[in-house]
């Protein structure tokens, strides 16, 4: 397959793409053995790229460094003023290292840009915009939660229910918790006598009976 058959099967991906990518984007397929007249189809061309237009000084330099990129297609780097929204891809036709021709995808973002930036100013306008939500903080454990939780713990050593517990297991416990400090907690006593199904009274009997060895 020589040159020009090459290019003329790039050709007839021309309407292909450019219906899938839509009219924001332009596509073209430019000859490289005519600079002068490179242009030699366009989908959805911007102004000054009907065909036979010569190729852009960008795809120019592009064309003689070679595509020596990690990957097979290059980007060009967005222009400025009225080009500073274009976004442009571009495939070498043929070998890499000496192309036959060149397939130039651009996609102008500006409406996209416009868009948003009115959308913004409507929701200042009018008051609109929704604060970001904020993740509700997880409460750290208090100081109640966490003598519930070791009196709790304590009980459960014993592998058995406080309502079936024999009366020097509980004279343990109340010991246990009195050593580590637990029963100096305000409001302990009565969680004591909560958990091991008794009374008040009862837990300050069982503190002043000596442990079981």
């Amino acid at each position: 397959m020589d040159n020009n058959e090459i290019l003329e099967l790039a050709k007839q991906f021309i309407p292909f793409l450019g219906e899938i990518c839509g009219s924001g984007t332009e596509i073209c397929v430019y000859d490289l053995s005519d600079p002068e007249h490179a242009l030699i189809a366009a989908c959805h061309p911007r102004p000054g790229h009907e065909p036979g237009a010569p190729l852009p000084q960008p795809l120019r330099e592009l064309a003689a460094a070679d595509f020596d990129g990690p990957q097979s297609w290059a980007m060009l780097p967005c222009g400025q003023g009225s080009n500073a929204d274009l976004c442009c891809r571009v495939y070498p036709i043929g070998n890499a290292a000496a192309p036959t021709g060149l397939l130039c995808v651009t996609k102008d973002l500006s409406p996209a840009r416009e868009l948003q930036g009115a959308l913004q100013a409507v929701l200042e306008r009018f008051a609109l915009e929704q604060p970001r939500e904020v993740p509700p903080a997880i409460p750290a454990p208090t100081l109640t939660a966490m003598m519930q939780q070791r009196i709790a713990a304590v009980i459960r050593e014993y592998g058995v229910p406080p309502a079936r517990m024999s009366v020097p297991e509980k004279v343990e416990v109340v010991h246990r918790l009195s050593e580590s400090g637990v029963m100096n907690i305000k409001g302990a006593v009565s969680e004591i006598a909560s958990q091991l199904a008794v009374s008040v009274p009862t837990v300050y009997r069982y503190l002043n009976r000596p442990a079981t060895p």
